[in-house]
């Protein structure tokens, strides 16, 4: 991979990945006289899908094709298929949403109708912010409250960033407050509105079925590895922090912990009850500390340490075996930098174009796993990544190149910092099925092909907890992706994994 190619990707996770680090997204409000301008720096519980709303735009904007779902317009230059997919999560999330408000705060939530604007690509995102809020050319996305509209794009953008504007739509119901001047509010608790649209956007899909308000294994990882390392904001200056603290380096951690605070308490039947009162006072205009106070408890410090513990124990992993791709959807990965991903027949179908493209998953970390796949490698090279979401660290640790005569594993420790470890030559014979395997046990890296080591090195990493697929100038097909965590299930695999392969370089 290019020097130029990964500084241009450690840019874009800095910037615009949520599931890898926070969500990036800004706020528009209109003015008097029409314009347009940044807001100041700022369900049904069985979890089913809606029905299926249509097989066909109902209009034409441009280059963008309409879609009226039950309750959104979804304007987009996507596919077809991918856009009538996302329709119907939208209303389930809409649905579901409804009924979690009702649950957790005992109110009945309006969400107004919203628009969504869905570019494919960022280029094309950007020369519409460029016409319409130019402070967010390089945001995720916007949420605009004069017009209850969304903008984004798909690529770079998990789906849990539609999910989450929808919420700050909800909020500026809530609030009475679309362009977000409660932010500039002394005390005002940004924590809690950012920290309720990352926890409902947060989703598990199985077997078709959308599921809200479910652990967000990225976050997870990110907040426990900020845990370990110092560099978690305390609980009281989480409480106080404004608008400033949501922008810039401070983002990442500021965003994660909102979420885990949010979890934390609706998870706990204690604090629980002190939600809806923490709302209702800060809808009458109580100072958000001592709302805070008054809904919950005044020993921060206590909390602060409950808290804590609570992310920790919540970031293991709860079993040994977990399917990254169940063979009907990836829509609960990333795409980053473009490539056509395709979930079809129990396989996922991958062409890229000039450039790298990538797919990424996030997990809860792991010291220990295996990481297995089928891989059919049609042209060009394939890779895989192995990594972690950690604050201030390159998120990408290991790279495994796959190519139809060579095998290779590199250490990125920058973007501008890449070092070949080994490489053996005899790869994947094009056009057919090998079973590849990357193991991580007791400071070593094995890479296996067919069960046969052809990779042995030493890793220096305490935990992972991202993970990808990689595209340079190449067509793959990837299926059965699973991931085994823990010492014992590990060690079994790594028995597994003997031999030898090709000639070491």
């Amino acid at each position: 991979m290019s020097i130029v190619s990964m500084l241009a990707l450690w840019m874009l996770l800095s910037s615009n990945a949520p599931s890898v680090f926070a969500q990036h997204h800004g706020h528009v409000h209109r003015d008097v006289g029409g314009g347009s301008g940044a807001a100041p720096v700022v369900p049904s519980p069985t979890g089913r899908t809606a029905p299926n709303y249509g097989g066909r735009p109902v209009a034409n904007n441009g280059r963008l094709q309409v879609h009226q779902t039950g309750h959104f317009t979804l304007k987009t230059d996507t596919d077809t298929n991918y856009a009538l997919t996302l329709g119907n999560y939208l209303d389930s999330y809409h649905k579901q949403l409804r009924y979690a408000l009702s649950q957790d705060f005992q109110i009945t939530a309006t969400i107004p109708p919203t628009s969504i604007i869905l570019f494919e690509r960022q280029a094309d995102y950007q020369r519409y912010a460029q016409m319409n809020a130019p402070r967010l050319l390089n945001n995720g996305g916007y949420y605009d409250g004069g017009t209850h509209t969304i903008v984004t794009y798909r690529y770079n953008n998990s789906m849990q960033l539609y999910f989450h504007e929808v919420m700050h739509s909800v909020m500026g119901e809530i609030f009475g407050d679309h362009f977000f001047y409660r932010y500039t509010r002394p005390n005002w608790p940004i924590w809690f509105d950012e920290g309720l649209a990352e926890h409902y956007g947060s989703f598990s899909i199985n077997n078709g079925l959308l599921k809200i308000g479910q652990k967000n294994p990225a976050k997870l990882a990110y907040l426990a590895n900020a845990i370990r390392s110092g560099s978690l904001v305390s609980l009281e200056n989480l409480l106080k922090s404004d608008s400033t603290r949501f922008s810039g380096s401070h983002m990442n951690v500021y965003y994660a912990a909102s979420w885990g605070l949010v979890a934390f308490l609706l998870q706990d039947k204690e604090y629980a009850r002190g939600m809806s009162a923490f709302l209702w006072r800060l809808r009458r205009n109580q100072d958000g500390i001592s709302a805070f106070k008054d809904s919950f408890t005044r020993d921060l410090v206590t909390l602060d340490k409950r808290w804590r513990a609570w992310l920790l124990e919540s970031s293991r992993p709860e079993t040994t075996r977990h399917v990254l791709f169940d063979g009907t959807h990836i829509d609960d990965w990333t795409i980053h930098e473009g490539g056509n991903w395709v979930a079809r027949d129990g396989i996922i179908e991958a062409s890229g174009d000039p450039s790298y493209n990538y797919l990424i998953k996030s997990e809860l970390p792991s010291e220990d796993f295996s990481l297995s796949m089928n891989v059919q490698v049609n042209s060009g090279t394939v890779g895989l990544i192995l990594g972690n979401n950690f604050h201030g660290e390159y998120p990408y640790y290991y790279l495994i190149d796959l190519s139809h005569d060579k095998i290779t594993l590199r250490r990125s420790y920058s973007p501008t910092e890449i070092v070949r470890l080994d490489s053996f030559s005899g790869g994947l014979p094009l056009d057919q099925w090998a079973t590849v395997t990357v193991t991580v046990f007791g400071g070593r890296l094995l890479v296996s092909v067919n069960s046969v080591t052809v990779i042995n090195a030493a890793e220096d990493r305490e935990s992972y907890s991202l993970f990808g697929l990689y595209l340079y100038k190449a067509t793959a097909r990837f299926g059965q992706i699973t991931l085994v965590t823990g010492a014992e299930a590990v060690a079994q695999v790594a028995r597994d994994r003997t031999g030898s392969f090709g000639t070491r370089h």
